[in-house]
Order: C-alpha cells, then sequence, then structure tokens
C-alpha cells in the first residue's frame, strides 16, 4: 500500500465523468440528459443509514420515460425530503441564504451525504487500487515537503564550484539531491503530512 499526496489543482479536483453533481442537473425528467455532452450517465447511488439504492434514470423498460433522467425533483421525492410547499429548481443566481440547505432542489441535493462525499476522479482511481490519497491544504505550496528537500539542495548546490559545462552541471545538481540525508526527508514529510492533517482534526484552518 502507498500513500499519494498532492497539491489543491484545478486537474487533481477533477471528477469523472458519471460522478455526481447537481451542478447542471434540470428539475424535471429528460429523455438525454447527462453531466458531460456525450458523456454516460451518472452513476446510481446509495442514500440514508439504510444505504437505500438509488438509479438517477428511469428503467429502459418505463411505460412512458424509459431510460429517460428522473430530474431533481423525482429524486427528491424518493429520498422522501420532498417538501409540501415544493421548491424551486435553484434560487436566482444560485444564491442561498447562508446556512440554508433546503431553499431550492439544488441545494438540497448539493448537501446531501452522498454528493458532498463525492471523491474526485484521482482519488477514486487510487484509493480503488488499494492505496491512500491526500490533498494538501490550498495555496500552501509551502507545506509540501518536496518544497524543504528542493531548498536544501539548492543550499547544498551554492556551495559548489562554478560549472564549466552542462553536463558538469547536471552532475553537480544529481550530488546534492542525493546528498540530502533520507532521515531528514522522511521527517520533513512526517511533519508536514500532519500538518495537511490539522483542518481535518480541529476546527481551525489555515488562512
Amino acid at each position: 500500500m502507498g500513500l499519494f499526496l498532492f497539491d489543491n489543482a484545478p486537474s487533481h479536483q477533477k471528477r469523472a465523468p458519471d460522478a455526481l453533481s447537481a451542478h447542471k442537473m434540470p428539475k424535471n425528467p429528460h429523455p438525454t440528459w447527462r453531466h458531460h455532452k456525450g458523456g454516460p450517465k451518472m452513476r446510481p447511488t446509495a442514500f440514508g443509514d439504510r444505504k437505500t439504492f438509488q438509479d438517477l434514470y428511469f428503467p429502459d423498460e418505463h411505460a412512458e420515460m424509459p431510460g429517460w433522467f428522473k430530474g431533481m425533483e423525482q429524486i427528491i421525492r424518493e429520498r422522501q425530503l420532498w417538501p409540501s410547499n415544493g421548491l424551486n429548481a435553484q434560487c436566482e443566481g444560485f444564491k442561498c441564504e447562508p446556512g440554508c440547505t433546503d431553499c431550492c432542489c439544488r441545494r438540497l441535493l448539493f448537501t446531501q451525504p452522498d454528493f458532498t462525499n463525492q471523491k474526485s476522479h484521482l482519488e477514486e482511481l487510487i484509493t480503488s487500487r488499494g492505496h491512500l490519497c491526500d490533498f494538501y491544504p490550498k495555496y500552501h505550496c509551502e507545506l509540501n515537503f518536496i518544497e524543504q528537500y528542493w531548498g536544501a539542495a539548492k543550499l547544498r548546490y551554492r556551495t559548489t564550484l562554478k560549472t564549466r559545462d552542462m553536463a558538469e552541471m547536471e552532475h553537480n545538481v544529481t550530488a546534492c539531491l542525493d546528498d540530502v540525508p533520507l532521515l531528514q526527508i522522511r521527517q520533513w514529510e512526517s511533519f508536514f503530512h500532519f500538518c495537511n492533517l490539522l483542518p481535518k482534526l480541529t476546527p481551525f484552518h489555515f488562512e
């Protein structure tokens, strides 16, 4: 088993084409809706304490809407969360009241555990192979232990003699990288991995 650590680059947070997302869902049933044009159907899910199975599309043998996307209203009704006074598809400009979780269809689904726990495509790929995947806090590249390793190597390189050609320069760079003690690298990795976990372990976060 391996541990893979990544920064929060947008490409690392991209979800699989069939991943759960209420971002573009229509409120009503639709015969051909897909989250990505020409992409696959959105994957089935499970909700509630009993993990009730839910397919987001009607079955192919449905009498009136075979294979159609169910729409947000039907999905919410099947979860027994539809209010008696109904819901709009989304608040105007998707500017929901702070702290509100059921003001519109889209917000209600966005806050459902199966939607909020949707992993990125990268994390799904790594965990499906039996490995661990984690991400550094956003906008804090200095919390990546590689920065410390690279800094130690550059400090060593500054003490080397002036090089005469690219071959000698490449040799010196490699030697400086190899000169950083493995124990020191592991200590950096352990420390910064702990820093990465702090926002998950405490109510505080990095600003």
